[in-house]
């Protein structure tokens, strides 16, 4: 009986200690508030660098002076290229603005300025890894070179958009010594708005608008983050 009670003793005191022995665990002192030392060292300054690769989808209409208005779906996939700058207010949660610029691909491309909020918790049993799930809302400039849209091969002249757009994305991050390895998918609503332009139709000079508030993107996305 004594002797059980000395075992009894020296697991409660080894308990309070916060020693876990897991036979499957290649660590049994692991704990889940260890932190990495890239976020105990206070670096809270980011900037990163991201290639993306979208699929841009749009349900678009197209209204021509003396005609009946049409509807167009239009699909492009395009890669783009990102810049994010961020503050770490802690471990777990990340401001965040983005520059992003979508290749030109038929004669249409188009840029982002957002800013955003991203929540990055540590996953369990992982020292390295985190969870991102972030969401974010901007700016969104989109731009239809001249030819880039033909109607009866007539050429739409340029046309320019302003627009608003927001969106969520979610992904992993995998820490190092300096940094960041971060990738995910993303997906967003694009209003880019209406733009009216001109088009010589068939000989005829014809006034044009097409409406691109309803176009959409999702996409992938892998970038490095250096914090600092």
């Amino acid at each position: 009986m004594q002797i059980f009670l000395k075992i009894f003793i020296v697991f409660i005191f080894l308990s309070t200690l916060g020693f876990a022995w897991q036979p499957n665990n290649p660590n049994p002192y692991y704990s889940q508030n260890d932190e990495h030392p890239l976020y105990t060292q206070r670096k809270n300054r980011l900037l990163g660098v991201y290639g993306t690769y979208n699929k841009t989808k749009s349900d678009a209409t197209l209204s021509i002076s003396g005609f009946e208005t049409q509807d167009h779906s239009l699909s492009e996939k395009q890669f783009g290229v990102g810049i994010q700058i961020g503050y770490l207010l802690n471990a777990n949660n990340r401001i965040l603005a983005n520059f992003e610029h979508h290749l030109k691909e038929n004669g249409f491309s188009y840029q982002l300025l957002t800013l955003g909020y991203a929540f990055t918790p540590q996953l369990p049993n992982s020292r390295n890894w985190r969870l991102l799930l972030g969401v974010n809302a901007g700016i969104a400039l989109g731009k239809f070179d001249s030819g880039g849209f033909v109607i009866n091969d007539s050429a739409l002249e340029k046309l320019s958009y302003t627009g608003l757009t927001y969106g969520v994305k979610g992904g992993l991050i995998r820490t190092f010594n300096n940094g960041e390895l971060e990738f995910g998918v993303q997906a967003r609503r694009l209003d880019f708005g209406e733009e009216n332009g001109n088009l010589d139709l068939n000989g005829n000079p014809s006034s044009v608008n097409l409406d691109l508030s309803k176009t959409s993107a999702i996409g992938v996305y892998l970038g490095y983050n250096i914090l600092f």
